[in-house]
């Protein structure tokens, strides 16, 4: 494997990557570096294969990171706990492991030199084209991973997604096929409708008192209020105080002395080499080829270019980046020590290789002034100092809050005001109190602690620096509504509903009437409704009740005479539709391009049914444990 790493990322890059991947696979308990005792509990186990609790917190905190990145705050915080993300992220690894099971037992595998360059090419571990040792570093270690588990985990999802594909990719479409379904999407029909407006109509209904009481006597357990509730609370955040904190110049001086006594000042070199592999005859040649045109005077850059066996450098002059005295190799470091800048060395020899070695700049790296860091250093001192008040007062605001009388007098121990807002619901929370926008705030508010119990809520966490306390101001439960509260919709309800039944007999005349053979062109004009009719018409067609067009297209086809409908649209109008003739999609006039979309099309919503329809019987058939607790559950 290394060889072939070797082989093919030559140079100074391949080292530090061999060197990467190496160390950590050779080293004992390499886990232990990174996560301390490797022992983890077990979530789960498919078919013999345990998924650890370690394999499950990582996987909900990579789908925290996709959510949390893809909607930022438009998802409440709730959406991102565990307990909300653990259901579907078991799902995911179960359904991973029983892929990479099944891919496995089928002898499909990725080789490790095929891993490794995955591993380099990865753009998330390359700095300016070139792959970079610390960012894979950093990289897999923000993952929650050794490099070790991460090569690991790459592998099982080459496999994973080596196996979906395999089954994706066997699915194929015939032109019959495609002859149907554009025969069955590119349908037109050709119908008629008239229109019952309903209008003003509820209006004009009149309701007796008998029939609203009688209305309400057989309703009255469904016309129920809605639990309201008012809050006092007391929000404690970072941010707030802050604003109120000095800092004196003799602090931020203090502090500036100190940055400057422990900051190490350092000397930077930016290099480039020419790198020849070998000591054979032809590797001496490039070698005694590079010193002359170097003596000469020729460009470093295009002989690297031209000569340099470090392919990952060669085309950008065989620049290496910036080195601090331990970047490269000892001997390189050296070389590069005595060189000035734009100098370049004579041939040097480093395992096994020949470098020609040049240094780009050197750049002295020195203390910052005063001026620059003064408004970072106070203000680091203001946050720093904020942060301490922050922690006095959360233990300050929970001793006192709980079973205080009110929070006004806590408030006032912290030297702030307690926030009262008026009557919420749980649907209208976040319109009355930006803090109600947080679910969190809503369910103490609502909850028994504070509803019932009257005390204050539990210290609630909203963020790493916010906290907040809810205490109950007045509480409205969940009662019957009275008849007058409750008239005004019923008259309504009774209204739409006799409105509804007059239009319903007027359609039931006109039914009627084109049963027994009328025309509905001719019986428009006769009963002074208004008609449409469409020709040719499509399922996108516009200007056609969107309900009444989908209705319209799963109508039977007519034979000898036309074929009726009639239904309340979603704004209470009454339609009745007469479907004339229904037209094929034509399949003739299809050119190639058109063709293949429809093949690409109809292939992936099938192969996706086909692909989800396997999961699902894989599943069924496996042997699956969900650990919760100390209890497992089988399925």
């Amino acid at each position: 494997m290394l060889q072939g790493m070797r082989n093919k990322t030559k140079g100074l890059t391949a080292v530090f990557l061999i060197g990467l991947l190496t160390i950590p696979l050779a080293l004992v308990g390499v886990e232990n570096l990174f996560y301390g005792s490797s022992t983890v509990g077990e979530a789960a186990e498919v078919d013999g294969t345990i998924i650890t609790e370690r394999d499950v917190q990582l996987a909900i905190s990579r789908e925290r990171q996709r959510l949390q990145s893809q909607f930022g705050e438009n998802l409440p915080a709730d959406f991102f706990t565990d307990e909300r993300l653990r259901e579907s992220v078991m799902s995911s690894l179960v359904q991973r492991t029983l892929m990479i099971n099944i891919a496995e037992k089928g002898d499909m595998t990725f080789s490790d030199t095929e891993i490794d360059k995955t591993i380099v090419d990865l753009p998330i571990f390359q700095l300016e084209g070139n792959f970079d040792q610390q960012r894979f570093l950093q990289g897999v270690r923000n993952l929650g991973h050794t490099p070790a588990s991460f090569r690991t985990l790459l592998k099982n999802d080459l496999l994973a997604n080596q196996m979906q594909n395999a089954i994706v990719a066997s699915d194929f479409i015939t032109d019959k096929e495609i002859d149907s379904v554009v025969s069955l999407s590119r349908q037109t029909r050709d119908f008629s409708y008239v229109t019952l407006p309903l209008g003003e109509l509820p209006q004009e209904m009149t309701v007796s008192d008998e029939e609203i009481s009688t209305r309400y006597d057989l309703n009255k357990n469904q016309y129920l209020s809605t639990e309201e509730v008012a809050i006092e609370y007391i929000e404690l955040n970072v941010a707030s105080i802050e604003k109120d904190i000095t800092i004196t110049d003799e602090a931020i001086q203090q502090q500036y002395d100190s940055i400057v006594a422990s900051y190490n000042a350092t000397t930077q070199r930016e290099a480039a080499h020419i790198m020849i592999e070998g000591d054979n005859e032809a590797a001496q040649q490039k070698i005694i080829s590079v010193k002359e045109q170097l003596a000469s005077g020729a460009d470093f850059s295009a002989l690297a270019s031209e000569y340099s066996d470090d392919f990952g450098t060669r085309d950008n002059g065989g620049n290496l980046g910036v080195s601090a005295g331990d970047g490269f190799p000892e001997a390189f470091e050296e070389a590069l020590l005595s060189l000035t800048e734009g100098q370049v060395s004579e041939a040097v020899e480093i395992d096994g290789a020949t470098h020609f070695i040049k240094l780009i700049a050197l750049t002295e790296k020195t203390a910052p002034t005063f001026d620059s860091q003064k408004i970072k250093i106070e203000s680091e001192l203001k946050r720093a100092q904020a942060e301490e008040q922050f922690i006095l007062d959360l233990q300050t605001l929970e001793e006192l809050a709980y079973n205080a009388e009110n929070l006004d007098e806590v408030a006032a121990e912290l030297g702030i005001s307690a926030i009262k807002t008026g009557l919420f619901t749980r649907d209208n929370a976040a319109t009355v109190d930006t803090i109600l926008q947080d679910s969190r705030v809503v369910d103490a508010a609502f909850s028994e602690q504070v509803v019932q119990e009257k005390h204050s809520s539990d210290l609630l966490s909203l963020s790493s620096d916010k906290s907040v306390v809810v205490k109950l101001l007045e509480h409205k439960p969940v009662r019957t509504l009275t008849l007058d509260e409750k008239r005004g919709d019923i008259v309504a309800e009774l209204q739409l509903e006799k409105a509804k039944a007059q239009i319903a007999e007027q359609a039931r005349a006109l039914r009627e009437a084109l049963e027994t053979g009328t025309d509905i062109t001719t019986l428009a004009e006769e009963k002074g409704v208004a008609i449409s009719t469409q020709k040719e018409a499509q399922r996108n067609t516009t200007g056609v009740p969107e309900e009444l067009l989908a209705s319209v297209f799963e109508m039977s086809h007519p034979t000898d005479s036309p074929v009726l409908l009639e239904r309340h649209l979603d704004n209470g109008d009454y339609v009745i539709a007469s479907l004339s003739q229904v037209t094929s999609g034509n399949t003739e006039g299809l050119t190639e391009e058109e063709r293949a979309s429809f093949r690409s099309s109809l292939s992936s919503g099938i192969s996706g049914d086909e692909y989800r329809a396997w999961q699902a019987q894989l599943e069924a058939e496996a042997d699956i444990n969900i650990y919760r607790s100390q209890n497992a559950a089988v399925y």
